[in-house]
């Protein structure tokens, strides 16, 4: 009778053994205990007037059961995002915030965005795990204060103009606006640095009458525009007329036959790839090319005109015609220079060589990067005598004219480019021209040039 007792009460412990595991078995992983991650998509330093922030939570656990994010500032509170999650729970949270400091009350200063978020764990008394992470900022609503130290600026149709002008916050973006063309400002003379200069074009096919405005816009998105006081010389463009036939678009389509793509069979659809889609590729990588630059004007006086005989001009127009009808037209990019075959070619003015390699209709060809976002362009060369990185000087040789890419005979196709915009070479060479559209803008302001440390 003892001995039955005993086994029924070794079976009863291994049934409560065997139940309490089984319930710590279910349990356990209810009561994890990492809280969930939490970070921003970038850094958040300021907040303007309407910020969109972006936040991502995270718990790999049991999943998310809810995310609370404020905004606080001394007594003031404000709510900006206030949400649960349904059971089970989302392991992951991609949240678009709206957060809108004044609508809140806050006020200019130090403010700080906190962001809570618990799992659904069951520890805590079934709270879950929670995590609380503040992110400081600075609540800055103002924008920029803008002034304008230029007077009248005369500027041609492809040509280039100069704004000096002052901003008040240094951390501030600036420059000028032509239409939905963004051209940047620099900052190069160290004792006033709230004093800017910025060298912008009015593009060769913009139309007429497009705005013209000065910007600014602070770290927290604050922006501020004004108009600037600019009169545009409109100039009509030549153009000329190119009689296409089957031997002419094969000879181009020859140079390029590791270029085209296979679905173009015809003379005609090769011919056309190169002068419209290659072309437009061509321009769009010289444009990136030819923005990375310095703070300070490497150049000095002018550009120095290249050797050779004026040939296509900037801004030409030509319309290409096979059996009486127009196929295709472009624009030309720069100035044509001819002289003897393989004639040395310059460098127009100090500066750093940004590309020296093959690019498409423009063969082989290298960037110069002058400053503040003037760059020469030179093209068609038959021989490169520089690398990207190199330092040249005014006149220092950097090739030799020739007649690669869609160069028929030697010549160089030199383009001075101003933000990564095409602009008529010729007023770079031009002193009267450098007197009356960028010495004088300084001499207006009462600035030196902006040259490099050392040279002013």
């Amino acid at each position: 009778m003892a001995r039955g007792k005993s086994r029924l009460w070794l079976i009863i412990l291994i049934l409560i053994l065997v139940l309490l595991g089984a319930g710590a078995f279910y349990v356990w992983p209810h009561l994890e205990g990492d809280p969930p991650q939490v970070a921003l998509e970038k850094p958040l330093k300021y907040l303007g007037k309407s910020n969109t922030v972006f936040l991502r939570v995270s718990d790999q656990g049991r999943g998310l059961a809810w995310v609370r994010v404020t905004m606080q500032q001394n007594e003031r509170k404000g709510v900006v995002l206030n949400q649960a999650f349904d059971a089970p729970g989302a392991p992951v949270a991609s949240l678009k915030l709206a957060v809108n400091p004044l609508e809140m009350g806050m006020r200019q200063g130090k403010a700080t965005l906190v962001v809570e978020a618990a799992d659904r764990s069951w520890r805590n008394w079934m709270k879950g795990n929670v995590v609380v992470k503040e992110f400081p900022v600075m609540v800055d609503t103002t924008p920029p204060q803008l002034s304008s130290l230029s007077q009248i600026i005369r500027l041609n149709r492809g040509g280039t103009g100069l704004a000096v002008y002052t901003v008040n916050e240094a951390e501030a973006s600036h420059g000028v606006r032509v239409g939905d063309q963004v051209f940047r400002g620099w900052s190069p003379w160290p004792q006033q640095p709230n004093t800017k200069l910025c060298y912008f074009a009015y593009a060769d096919g913009n139309p007429q009458g497009m705005n013209i405005d000065l910007w600014a816009q602070d770290p927290a998105g604050n922006q501020v525009q004004m108009p600037l006081n600019v009169k545009v010389r409109w100039k009509n463009f030549k153009t000329d007329i190119i009689n296409l036939n089957e031997s002419f678009m094969n000879r181009v389509a020859a140079r390029f036959a590791d270029q085209i793509p296979t679905d173009r069979q015809t003379p005609l659809a090769k011919f056309l790839w190169i002068n419209q889609e290659l072309r437009q590729l061509d321009n769009a990588e010289i444009a990136k090319a030819a923005l990375p630059s310095q703070p300070y004007q490497l150049w000095q006086k002018t550009m120095e005109r290249p050797l050779g005989a004026p040939k296509a001009a900037f801004g030409d127009r030509r319309e290409y015609v096979l059996d009486k009808k127009e196929v295709s037209r472009s624009v030309h990019l720069g100035q044509d220079l001819a002289h003897t075959e393989r004639s040395p070619v310059k460098a127009a003015a100090k500066g750093i060589v940004r590309y020296a390699a093959k690019r498409g209709i423009y063969g082989n060809c290298v960037i110069i990067s002058h400053g503040q976002g003037v760059a020469s362009l030179y093209g068609h060369l038959s021989e490169l005598r520089v690398k990207p990185g190199d330092e040249v000087q005014r006149g220092q040789v950097i090739g030799l004219s020739g007649m690669t890419g869609l160069a028929l005979g030697d010549h160089l196709h030199f383009s001075i480019l101003v933000g990564g915009v095409f602009v008529n070479p010729t007023e770079w060479w031009d002193p009267h021209w450098v007197q009356d559209n960028v010495l004088l803008r300084f001499s207006e302001a009462g600035l030196s040039q902006p040259l490099p440390p050392g040279q002013q």
